[in-house]
């Protein structure tokens, strides 16, 4: 009962479904007129987005730090991260959102390894267009919104809208390549293998916190493990681990469905106060601490 309340409260479920029914690919526009368009209790979903700003300004947490996403401004959703939306009052934003097995059946691969160095810089997902940018992104975005409101049953209409949907993609990545030279990721077995990592842990974090365990299940030791994930992402594999453990730890705290106990338990600590120990030494403050001050009234 309380894992659905959660899921429902932060719209991953629903989101997700929604996805599927749509064949991994949705579109929406989002108008500052509706004042209950898009929720305003922290969220995280397993998908990407492309969000751009078309009036007014966004006020948003990404991974409970503030941020500010203003006209034209435009923002790569990231898998697993955690946002909330502060203020909406004045936004309006068209959204675009791809799940992982769309971009997989249609032959396009994100690197988890650089995802997760993304998800580490705002800079690396969220930038500014300049004018005749924004008008070419944002048509791009019109474009593909229309053809995926088109039947179904239309010839052809499968091939057309991937086409569309990749030929924005390209153009937002060709714009930020522009706008500066990023580090080029280069693809080797350390990536391939922090990639493995990666992906164990944002499926196991709840019950496994050891790096044994996921050195074990990749066949090689520990420090060989946090020696090739630190040369990757700049952290070892302990820290990765402790990092999605309190980002989840922390959505779960702001929310109404659990109290601390119950946080502790859905996070396999063994007790409460283990759980509090834990919290307090990752971030310098304790649970009922860090509830107390981010509540979201309900």
């Amino acid at each position: 009962m309380q894992q659905t309340l959660l899921n429902k409260t932060f719209s991953e479920k629903n989101h997700e479904e929604a996805l599927s029914l749509n064949d991994g690919l949705m579109a929406k526009i989002h108008n500052s007129n509706d004042p209950h368009y898009c929720s305003s209790e922290p969220f995280r979903v397993s998908s990407y987005a492309l969000i751009l700003i078309t009036k007014g300004k966004l006020n948003i947490k990404i991974n409970f730090e503030d941020y500010v996403l203003n006209h034209r401004d435009i923002l790569l959703v990231l898998p697993h991260s955690v946002y909330e939306i502060i203020d909406n009052s004045s936004v309006s934003f068209i959204s675009i959102h791809f799940n992982k097995s769309y971009l997989k059946n249609k032959g396009v691969f994100f690197n988890s390894g650089e995802t997760y160095r993304m998800s580490k810089d705002i800079q690396s997902h969220k930038f500014s267009l300049s004018k005749e940018e924004y008008n070419f992104i944002y048509y791009d975005m019109l474009a593909l919104h229309k053809k995926l409101n088109v039947s179904k049953d239309t010839p052809q209409i499968k091939n057309i809208v991937h086409n569309s949907f990749l030929e924005l993609l390209y153009d937002i990545f060709l714009l930020k390549n522009k706008q500066k030279n990023p580090t080029p990721f280069v693809h080797n077995s350390r990536t391939e293998l922090t990639n493995r990592f990666l992906a164990l842990v944002s499926e196991n974090f709840k019950k496994e916190k050891r790096v044994i365990y996921y050195a074990n299940c990749l066949r090689i030791t520990p420090r060989h493990l946090s020696q090739v994930v630190k040369q990757v992402t700049d952290r070892t594999a302990g820290e990765i681990i402790d990092e999605m453990v309190i980002r989840e730890a922390k959505l779960l705290l702001t929310s109404h469905v659990m109290n601390i106990s119950e946080v502790a338990i859905e996070l396999r600590f063994s007790n409460s106060s283990f759980f509090g120990k834990y919290f307090k030494k990752q971030t310098g403050v304790t649970p009922s601490e860090y509830k107390m001050s981010n509540n979201i009234a309900v």
